[in-house]
C-alpha cells in the first residue's frame, strides 16, 4: 500500500504582523515519499534482467529557506530552496528464471527543489489559515552502491534527473509578536514535466 502523502515543516520567520512586509525564514520537518522516490533505473538500464524490486523507501527529512512577500491581503508570494533526503533503502536486480537477487543496491535519494507559488489567506488573525499552491523546479540526486552480489556490467554510480512538479498544502500562522511561527502540511509532486517514458510519479 502507498503511504499517507505529506510533509510537514515548522517556520520561524524573522518579519512580521502586517502584510506589506518581507519575511524570510528558515523551516525544518519529515518528508514522507511515495515507493517510487527510489526507482532510480529503468530496466532498459542493465540488460538481461527480469526487474528491479524496491525494497521501500524510508521517511525522510527536509531543510528549507523560504521568502514571503504579501501582494494583497489575501494573497503571499511565496518562494524558496530546500533540500530532502531519504536514508539508506535496498534495491533488487532479480535476473530471470532466479529467486535470489543477483545484486542489491543500496540508495541514498536527495532532492533539492527551487519553489516559487502562492499563499491563499482564509482569515488573518493571531492564527491565520491558507491554502498554498506552487511550482517547483527539482534536481533529483541519487547515491548508489553495490551492497552485495555480482554483475559484469557498469552502474551508474549517482543517477540524477532534473524535473518540473507542483505542490499543494495548507498551513497555519501563529503571531508569537516577536516573530511568527509556521506549521504546514503539503502534497509534493517532482516529476509533473519532464519525465521519461514509464517514468513512475515521484511524491512526498
Amino acid at each position: 500500500m502507498k503511504r499517507i502523502i505529506a510533509i510537514i515543516g515548522l517556520i520561524v520567520f524573522t518579519a512580521l504582523p502586517s502584510y506589506s512586509q518581507l519575511a524570510i525564514g528558515l523551516f525544518a520537518g519529515s518528508s514522507t515519499p511515495n515507493d517510487k522516490i527510489n526507482d532510480v533505473y529503468n530496466e532498459q538500464t542493465i540488460k538481461d534482467i527480469d526487474e528491479f524490486v524496491s525494497l521501500g523507501t524510508q521517511t525522510g527529512y527536509h531543510f528549507f529557506a523560504k521568502l514571503r512577500y504579501p501582494v494583497s491581503e489575501s494573497f503571499t508570494f511565496v518562494g524558496g530552496v530546500g533540500w530532502h533526503r531519504f536514508p539508506e533503502t535496498f534495491l533488487d536486480v532479480i535476473l530471470p528464471d532466479s529467486d535470489e537477487p543477483a545484486v542489491r543496491l543500496s540508495t541514498v535519494q536527495n532532492a533539492f527543489p527551487i519553489s516559487a507559488g502562492l499563499n491563499l489567506y482564509l482569515t488573518r488573525s493571531l492564527i491565520s489559515v491558507y491554502g498554498v499552491g506552487e511550482l517547483s523546479y527539482n534536481y533529483i540526486l541519487n547515491s548508489v552502491d553495490v551492497y552485495k552480489g555480482k554483475l559484469s556490467v557498469p552502474i551508474n554510480k549517482s543517477p540524477k534527473d532534473s524535473r518540473v512538479g507542483f505542490g499543494l498544502g495548507a498551513g497555519i500562522d501563529l503571531d508569537l509578536l516577536i516573530m511568527e511561527a509556521n506549521i504546514e502540511a503539503k502534497y509534493n509532486m517532482l516529476n509533473l514535466i519532464g519525465k521519461l517514458d514509464n517514468e513512475p510519479a515521484k511524491t512526498l
